[in-house]
Parts: structure tokens; sequence; C-alpha cells
């Protein structure tokens, strides 16, 4: 049991040592975010690391929004969440999942960070409305998975309800998540703070939140990661790393620097202190990584992925 697995680091194409990320493979960690390459370029990055990897299988995840021009440089873009969501029609969304995934798996990434299941206008999600959100976000959910990738929901609890109340919450931003616990592979909370649940941390490092509410009040049963960490500006990412595993968050995505998590998760473990929470995390990792290489759908190449994406209509 390596618990190194659970985190995630991010390799950014122009930036990232290759070597680097090679050591960290053979270290053992459970995958790479992938940021800013070609996808010819990030297909070769995959294929390196997976060779150097201690692992049969190294997760491979695209940290989008919208769709993957956001990190695959040559990749076109698609209609976004708000225009589909505005023509309120299944058939468009779930093919937006699809060949979102197509391309994904064509390149060799397995896990869509995505959808966004926010509601409000300020959102990059289907729109306003919950249930309509809710059921658009089932009809992308199940693109997705029928082109073979995983999905995750975010960003919980939703960042309209920053100044409401639990109840209020309950009637609006909770339902797409409700809605979507069967369908979702992982739920990523919010960095943010959300004062009105818990004052004094972000909503990914509260235990209100991740344990207290997400777990229990609203019994989800599923994986929950955190948001990808140089995004949110964490000066100590180590510890930041070690109070999320704490709170209930299984797995750590794109820290700035992994090294000084994987070595502070590691002495937690050795220690005794957090075997439970990495045990868990790691089999759910293993089921990620049996889901998507047992996946019946075809694997396109490059080029006819990229095309079913610009024929998107």
């Amino acid at each position: 049991m390596n618990p190194a697995r659970i985190v995630f680091p991010g390799f950014w194409f122009g930036k990232s040592d290759f070597a680097q990320a090679e050591e960290l493979a053979k270290r053992g960690v459970g995958g790479f975010c992938v940021y800013g390459g070609s996808a010819k370029e990030t297909k070769r990055f995959i294929e390196r690391v997976r060779e150097a990897s201690i692992y049969d299988h190294l997760l491979i995840c695209a940290d989008i929004e919208e769709d993957l021009s956001e990190i695959i440089k040559d990749a076109p873009a698609l209609p976004s969440n708000a225009q589909l969501g505005a023509q309120n029609t299944s058939d468009n969304v779930y093919r937006k999942g699809l060949v979102s995934a197509r391309l994904a798996r064509s390149i060799g990434i397995d896990w869509l960070l995505a959808p966004v299941v926010d509601i409000g206008y300020q959102s990059p999600t289907f729109g306003e409305n919950p249930i309509a959100v809710a059921r658009l976000s089932g009809d992308y959910a199940a693109g997705v998975a029928n082109g073979g990738a995983l999905n995750c929901i975010k960003y919980f609890p939703g960042i309209n309800g920053i100044l409401k109340t639990l109840t209020q919450m309950e009637d609006a931003e909770f339902v797409p998540y409700k809605h979507m616990f069967r369908r979702a592979d992982a739920i990523m909370p919010s960095d943010m703070v959300f004062s009105n649940i818990d004052a004094s941390n972000r909503a990914m490092m509260s235990e209100k939140i991740v344990r207290e509410l997400l777990k229990k009040r609203l019994n989800y049963k599923g994986c929950v990661i955190s948001a990808p960490l140089f995004k949110s500006q964490i000066k100590h990412e180590a510890v930041a790393a070690l109070k999320m595993i704490q709170c209930g968050v299984e797995m750590i995505m794109a820290p700035k620097d992994p090294l000084p998590i994987i070595e502070t998760i590691e002495k937690e473990y050795h220690k005794g202190h957090i075997v439970d929470e990495v045990i868990h995390a790691i089999s759910n990792l293993e089921l990620f990584t049996s889901k998507v290489v047992s996946s019946t759908a075809p694997i396109f190449p490059i080029k006819e992925a990229l095309a079913q994406i610009k024929d998107f209509e």
C-alpha cells in the first residue's frame, strides 16, 4: 500500500520537467493532471510516465470546466455548457460528453474533471434551474461514460449558495449534486470559504462541509478529490493536503510541489494516523482503474477523435 498513490501532480508543458515526472511515477503517484500540450505531445508524455510507473495503469486527468481546449492546445472548443443549457437539448449535451471522452481516451486521458454542476449565470454550468442542471449534467455524464472516461462533478457546495442558509441550499445548490450522486465518479469541493457553513476553512479543507455536510447530511458515499492546489494559492500545501485527507478528501490534485506532500502523507501513514483514509482512497483508485481499463468503448486515433469534435453542431 503506497500512500503516494493518492497524489496527482500537475504537468505543465513547456514548464515542467519530464525526468522529474518520471521519478514521481516511479515513486508511486496515482496519476497526473496535464496542462498545455498538443494532443500528440500529451499522448507521448502519458506513454512515457506510464512506462515509468510502478502500476499497471496510471490515471491521467483533464482539469477542465467546458472542454479539452482548455488543456490541449490543438483541441477545438465545443459549445459552452451555458449555450447547450439554453437549447435544453439532452442529445447535444450527451454528445458533448461523448466526443470529449473520445478525444481524451485517444490521447490517453482517463478522467475528465467535469462537469460543473453549480447553478447560476456566473458558473460554467448548464443554467440556473437546479432541475435542468441536474438532468443535463446526467446527460453529459452518460456521454462521458459511454466514451470510456471517468467524470467528476464540482464545485461543492455550490458558489451561488455562499450567502444562503443550508435550507435554501437544499432547494437549489444541492439538487444537482444529490441527483448526480450515483452517476458521479467523484465530487470536487470548492477552494472558497463558505462563511455561512464554516468561516474558518476553504470548503475542501472543512470537516463541516466535506464530512458532516456532504458525507453525513447528504449521504454521499463516493469519492471526494481536492480542487487543483496550484490554483488555490495555498502557501503550505503539505499541511493543507494532510488537513484535507483528515476531513475526508481522498485524492490531492495538481499541487505546485508534490514531493513535500508525498513525504508528509507517507510519514503520517507510517505513524498509523491516516491508514484508513489512504486504504479507502486507494480502493477507489483501483476501482477507477478497473473501470477505464475494462471499458469496451472504442478508442479512436487522435485525428479521428479531433474530427468528431470539429463536426459537433
